[in-house]
């Protein structure tokens, strides 16, 4: 049937235009808000369309090895922080990419030493939403795209969760926007901690959704908080997850006191939804928590060292941003002039003065709202973990007693942030709807007023003596001149305020139209301050990151180095003090990195196996394992694993098919030269360390006087033969053998659990053996073996998570077949 146009004068016209009508009349604000956000997203990230679409330091990246320094590249690293966003995230992001789009799932990497978990290390967050999306557009788009979904997702969650609160479309605006730019998340956003926190609004959202949510109309809401937890767990970085759940219990358990007390009873058939729904989010990220879990309890990550927070000094960041200096780098400070106590990351909190007025003027007016009440304990349950409060920090303490010493407490400093973002958007709100009250006047003025008193103890003491830096030092001047710069934006801001209140107490309502008047004034002023603290947040965050062409460039050497080696296990060889079997030093170079390899990780986006690690899954048993003395006693849960090989006899050991060996060391001996690699100036010999294979047969044993002696025969030699392996994906090895006899194959591939092996399609039995390597007995007459990497536990996890989907969409159906059952019956 052909589509013909509606007349004008039909009724049907009309009443399709009043529906559009109602729509934009409900809906122009939420669009508003929400272009808002992305607009502020599309400024914090500007700096892509000048520099380059390659989120992160780059610059920094490239220094850190002898073969990516760019021969024109004279000037200093411009990003000095974040170093880890190079050198892990976005090289972990591009092998998730890469996989991807070979058709393969990101779930080993084995190009890191001798191969380590990649979907189990929770950092390269493979099924990650931001991640998800990075797919879908090319590689070198890829990184900075997961970002600004980042920035996206916690920037509309919140706004949600303000609307859902009661709150307009300009106090959302206002909390969505210091949600996502406050400097605890943004200063995280190119590393895996900002993956989970990324969903704080979502899962707030869906949690009040599921809790009001009526008969037959909650599957959907069922769904929306399942998947808000199963994405934040597949962000990443599972610390952060105890850190999520204190802040929200915290919110919670407080809002349900206060609730109690304001007589109202508590929807105890809805908390039981929370926790179904919660539930269910679990089921859906088993597939990553239940065989994570176990790869974490071995790995160094379980033992990192216990953090005992930030100084109660640190606290001055939440107002000012840039008191303990900043961390640019320029030609008289090349490190930066940040001389905080701590990292600046780690450190940086900033919410801007304004949200911080506006969230006092929210709990001064609306003290007895549960909401509000929640949102107060879970921010001073925050800075009582992240600051320490009186001497010999009790609480953190408190909380490595508990078994959660491995917890950073001042990673929470996001989630104060959100409570300040929310809370912020009901001080906005309360100025929209009672700006004209005695009591709002009140609780402003005196908000605006202990922001005057916090600036002039601020300014009070920012003349300080001269501060030590890396590399250099300031004077007292320009340490004094530094505090006193980061105070000019807030005091112009509390000035504004000022002026504001003092507007507000000198305001009389005396007539109706007079007053539509100037409510009009005071939505035109506090839109004028969701513009300031945008603008403040914008300035204040956009240049801490880095951004250039390419993040990963690929220099003459790499591809002389690429040509060389192939795909082959590379060595480094280097000046530093040596580990060797029989060495006696107390120390030796297993944790340090000299540069004369690609830095460990960053490897991955070359496409270049080596033997190094810097991975928070790293096996303790593997470090325990390699043949250097003390290697257990260097450093607890120590993330970077660069050792020296120097011999052939370590090579084999492990699988190294080539080193690099750096000028003017010998070439080992059982090793032959194949080329000669120029690094900035620096010859590196590449030498093929002969007889190193991944898989070989072991020699065979004979015993002499008690004691195993080695020995081959020739025709041992001609029998037992590893024909060619193949490595399908990155997972899966298929090895083409000569067994007449039974042998023991030697598999130098990292033991942690869920490799199994086949010979002949029949399933043989994996052994630990020296170097937490593996090895297999391989029967006689085998021809081919496989070795695959799969989990138990993952296809337990996937038996959960398919269990839950499941168990949503029959819910769906149920709810569904009810709908229409009651349709019907009414009619």
């Amino acid at each position: 049937m052909a589509l013909t146009a509606i007349p004008a004068s039909d009724p049907q016209y009309r009443r399709m235009q009043l529906r559009l009508r109602t729509l934009w009349s409900l809906y122009a604000g939420d669009l508003a808000g929400v272009v808002f956000l992305v607009a502020v997203i599309c400024l914090y990230l500007s700096p892509a369309i000048k520099d380059g679409a390659g989120f992160g330091p780059a610059d920094l990246g490239r220094h850190l090895s002898l073969l990516t320094r760019l021969a024109h590249a004279t000037r200093a690293p411009r990003g000095i922080i974040n170093g880890d966003i190079v050198t892990q995230g976005a090289a972990w992001n591009t092998l998730d990419w890469e996989l991807v789009h070979h058709g393969q799932f990101p779930l080993w990497n084995d190009l890191s030493g001798t191969g380590l978990p990649q979907f189990l290390n929770f950092e390269s967050a493979p099924l990650a939403l931001p991640t998800l999306i990075g797919y879908l557009v090319p590689l070198r788009f890829a990184y900075l795209v997961t970002v600004a979904m980042k920035l996206l997702i916690a920037g509309t969650g919140t706004y949600l969760t303000s609307r859902l609160l009661g709150l307009r479309p300009l106090s959302a605006t206002f909390a969505g926007t210091t949600a996502m730019l406050s400097g605890a998340f943004a200063g995280w956003l190119g590393w895996a901690i900002s993956g989970p926190l990324a969903w704080a609004g979502w899962l707030l959202a869906a949690g009040i959704l599921l809790y009001r949510a009526k008969p037959g109309d909650r599957a959907k809401w069922y769904g929306l908080l399942a998947l808000s937890v199963a994405f934040s767990i597949y962000g990443g970085f599972p610390e952060v997850y105890v850190l999520m759940a204190g802040a929200f219990g915290l919110l919670f358990g407080f809002a349900g006191i206060a609730r109690r007390l304001n007589g109202n009873r508590i929807d105890w058939a809805g908390v039981r939804r929370l926790g179904i729904g919660l539930g269910i989010g679990l089921a859906l990220a088993m597939p990553l928590w239940l065989p994570g879990i176990q790869t974490l309890r071995g790995s160094v990550r379980n033992s990192e060292g216990a953090s005992v927070g930030l100084s109660f000094h640190a606290l001055t960041l939440l107002v000012a941003q840039g008191y303990d200096g900043l961390p640019f780098a320029t030609k008289a400070f090349p490190n930066g002039t940040f001389f905080g106590s701590s990292n600046y990351y780690e450190t940086a909190a900033y919410v801007g003065v304004i949200a911080l007025v506006l969230a006092s003027t929210a709990i001064i007016v609306w003290w007895r709202r549960p909401i509000v009440v929640g949102l107060t304990a879970s921010a001073v349950g925050a800075l009582l973990v992240a600051y320490q409060i009186g001497s010999g920090a009790p609480i953190q303490h408190l909380i490595a007693d508990l078994g959660l010493g491995s917890v950073a407490p001042q990673r929470i400093l996001a989630m104060l942030g959100f409570a300040i973002a929310l809370l912020a958007g009901l001080g906005l709100e309360v100025l929209l709807r009672h700006w004209c009250e005695p009591r709002t006047k009140i609780a402003f003025a005196i908000s605006v007023g202990i922001m005057v008193v916090v600036l002039t103890v601020l300014w009070d003491r920012s003349s300080i003596g001269a501060v030590a830096l890396p590399g250099g030092h300031l004077t007292a001047s320009q340490a004094t001149a530094l505090r006193q710069r980061s105070l000019y934006w807030p005091t112009a801001e509390v000035l504004g305020l000022l002026v504001m209140a003092l507007l507000l107490q000198l305001h009389q309502h005396t007539h109706q139209r007079l007053g539509t008047r100037n409510a009009r004034r005071v939505r035109s002023a506090m839109g004028v301050l969701v513009a300031a603290q945008a603008g403040f947040l914008v300035v204040a965050g956009v240049g801490i990151n880095s951004y250039e062409p390419t993040t990963y460039p690929v220099t003459p050497a790499v591809k002389a180095l690429k040509r060389l080696v192939g795909t082959s296990l590379v060595g480094l060889d280097s000046v530093k003090q040596p580990c060797t079997p029989g060495e006696t030093a107390t120390s030796c170079a297993l944790f340090q990195w000299d540069g004369i390899g690609l830095y460990p990780e960053m490897n991955l986006a070359y496409g270049i196996a080596e033997f190094a690690m810097y991975d928070p899954v790293i096996p303790h048993a593997f470090l325990n394992a390699y043949p250097a003395p003390h290697v257990n006693s260097y450093q607890t849960g120590a993330n970077l694993f660069s050792p020296i090989v120097n011999s052939a006899s370590l090579a084999r050991a492990y699988g190294i098919g080539y080193l690099i060996v750096q000028s003017p060391l010998p070439i080992p001996k059982g090793t032959q030269l194949v080329g000669t690699v120029t690094a900035s100036g620096l010859a590196l010999n590449v030498v093929r360390v002969l007889g190193s294979h991944r898989f070989s047969f072991a020699k065979p044993t004979a015993t002499t006087k008690g004691q195993a002696v080695t020995t081959q025969s020739r025709a041992h030699q001609r029998s037992d033969i590893v024909n060619t392996t193949s490595h399908p994906n990155d997972a899966r090895y298929v090895v083409d053998v000569r067994a007449p006899r039974r042998q023991k194959l030697m598999i130098r591939i990292t033991d942690v659990p869920g490799w199994h092996a086949t010979a002949n399609g029949h399933p043989i039995a994996i052994h630990r053996a020296t170097g937490d390597l593996m090895s297999a007995t391989v029967p006689a007459g085998t021809r081919v073996i496989e070795i695959t990497y799969g989990p138990a536990l993952l296809g337990v996890g996937e038996l959960f998570a398919f269990t839950g989907l499941l168990g949503l969409a029959l819910y769906r159906l149920l709810e569904t077949l009810r709908r229409r059952s009651t349709v019907k019956q009414g009619r």
